[in-house]
C-alpha cells in the first residue's frame, strides 16, 4: 500500500498493480486511487475495463497498444481475469513488450506464484496482498476516520461495532457512515449508539435468538425467528448457527468452570484477532449461558442434529423443525 501511495507521490507509475487477498473493499479502494491519480476518473477515454475469465487477450492488447488520448498514461484495468492462475497465452506473449504509456491494474482472487504473468509482475510491477485488517491496523484505521469526523468512540461501543460488522470493511465503511449521521449532535459515540444506529448481523441475531431461550422468552424467540424467516434466511442455515453458537457456548462455559479466565477462554478458542477487550466478549457469552447448564446444551445440541437429519430425510418441514427446537428450550 505504501508503494502505492509512493508512485501517487512520485507520479512514476509501474507499468502493473497487482491487487489480491480477500478484502475486496481495499482492492477496489486502491484500484480506484490509482484511477483517480492517473486518469481522473472511468469515463475518461484512457481508462478501460474488463471483468471475468471470458476476456479475449487479444483485445486487451489491442488497447493496450494504442496510444492514450492527450495524455501519457492509459489504465486497463482488469478483474478476475484468472490469469495469474491458468495462462493465457496471448496475453503472456505480450507481457514483455508492454508499453510505458501503459498501466495495468489487476484485481485477482487466486494467483499462482509459479506463472509467467505472477514472476512478470513481480519483476515489473507491484504486488499487493490485501486481506482484512486486523487489530492495530484495524484499530488505526477506525482512528482515523473517527478522527475525520472529530469523534471518539467509547471502547464497548467500538467492541459492539466489531461484531455487529460481520468482520467485513466494507460493511464497516457502511455502518460507519450510518453511526456518524446518527450521532451528528454528539462528539463521542456510545454504545446505545452503535445498538440504534448499526444493523446487526445474522450472528448478532442469533446470539440474540438464543438469549431469548436463555431468558425462557418464547415470544421474543419467535418474533425473532420470523423475522429471519422474512429476511429470506433458510432455517437449515439459522439451525446450524445455532448449533455453532451452543458448540463455542460450551466450550466457553466448560472452560469457565475448569476456572479460566476470560482472557485465557479467549487465547484458547483463539477469538478474532481484531477484538481487542477480549473480557467483554467471553462475559456476553458466559451471560448468556448461565441459564443453560451443561447438561441441557449437549441434549440441545444432540436433538438438533436429530431434527436436522429427520428434514434431510423428509420426516419434518425445515422450518417447523427450527421451530419445535428452540419453543421446546425456550419453555423449558
Amino acid at each position: 500500500m505504501n508503494q502505492i501511495e509512493q508512485d501517487i507521490k512520485s507520479k512514476k507509475f509501474h507499468n502493473f498493480y497487482l491487487l489480491i487477498g480477500s478484502e475486496d473493499y481495499l482492492k477496489t479502494k486502491y484500484a480506484n486511487l490509482l484511477i483517480k491519480n492517473v486518469v481522473e476518473n472511468k469515463e475518461s477515454m484512457n481508462y478501460s475495463y474488463y471483468e471475468g475469465g471470458s476476456i479475449v487477450g487479444g483485445e486487451v492488447i489491442g488497447t493496450a497498444v494504442t496510444l492514450p488520448f492527450f495524455a501519457d498514461k492509459r489504465i486497463i484495468h482488469i478483474k478476475n481475469s484468472g490469469w495469474f492462475k491458468s495462462a493465457n497465452t496471448d496475453f503472456n506473449d505480450y507481457l514483455d513488450d508492454v508499453s510505458e504509456s501503459t498501466i495495468f491494474i489487476f484485481e485477482e482472487e487466486a494467483t499462482d506464484k509459479r506463472s509467467k504473468a505472477y514472476k512478470t509482475v513481480s519483476k515489473d510491477g507491484v504486488i499487493i496482498e490485501l486481506d482484512m485488517l486486523k487489530g492495530s491496523e484495524l484499530q488505526k484505521w477506525i482512528g482515523g476516520k473517527l478522527k475525520d469526523e472529530k469523534k471518539s468512540m467509547q471502547r464497548e461501543a467500538y467492541q459492539e461495532f466489531l461484531l455487529r460488522t460481520d468482520n467485513n470493511m466494507e460493511n464497516m465503511e457502511q455502518e460507519f457512515e450510518k453511526l456518524v449521521t446518527y450521532t451528528s449532535n454528539s462528539d463521542v459515540i456510545t454504545l446505545e449508539d452503535v445498538d440504534r444506529a448499526c444493523t446487526k448481523q445474522l450472528q448478532s441475531k442469533i446470539f440474540d435468538m438464543i438469549n431469548g431461550i436463555a431468558e425462557k422468552n418464547p415470544k421474543k424467540v419467535l418474533d425473532m425467528y420470523h423475522d429471519l424467516l422474512a429476511a429470506k434466511e433458510p432455517p437449515m442455515k439459522i439451525l446450524t448457527m445455532i448449533q455453532r453458537q451452543f458448540r463455542r457456548s460450551l466450550l466457553i462455559k466448560g472452560l469457565r468452570e475448569k476456572g479460566y479466565t476470560p482472557d485465557r477462554i479467549y487465547e484458547e478458542l483463539k477469538y478474532r484477532k481484531d477484538i481487542v477487550n477480549k473480557k467483554f466478549v467471553i462475559n456476553k457469552e458466559l451471560n448468556m449461558t448461565r441459564n443453560f447448564s451443561i447438561e441441557m446444551m449437549n441434549q440441545l445440541l444432540e436433538e438438533a442434529c436429530n431434527l436436522e437429519h429427520d428434514v434431510k430425510t423428509g420426516k419434518i418441514n425445515d422450518q417447523l423443525a427450527v421451530e419445535v427446537l428452540m419453543m421446546k428450550y425456550a419453555s423449558k
